[in-house]
């Protein structure tokens, strides 16, 4: 497995930032998804995994997997302030480097 940092996006990346999170908040059935699987109450985070600059895959995935799989101080700060009543906490993995960020949803 390839090793990954943790790193906010550049101004370089606005563009890929915001075509992730449009399709990750407009896809009804991921959203259905992640609202059910926190209804028994541990946070999820939707994981987008992107490879030169087009998402690979995109999933659900527990806070503790989350946090096991992408141990970054950042990390645990945001699932520590993710509201699951109308937001959504999504991890983008891009060329070897992660960055959180929490959405608020209408």
């Amino acid at each position: 497995m390839e090793k990954i940092v943790y790193e906010e996006m550049s101004p370089e990346e606005t563009d890929l930032d915001w075509s992730v999170t449009r399709r990750v908040m407009g896809d009804p059935i991921l959203m259905n998804t992640l609202q059910s699987a926190q209804v028994a109450g541990e946070k999820h985070a939707v994981i987008a995994l992107v490879t030169n600059g087009e998402i690979t895959e995109i999933y659900v995935s527990p806070e503790s997997a989350v946090k096991k799989q992408y141990p970054f101080e950042a990390v645990k700060q945001a699932f520590s302030v993710y509201d699951t009543n109308g937001g959504v906490c999504l991890l983008i993995v891009r060329e070897g480097k992660a960055v959180i960020s929490i959405n608020g949803m209408r």
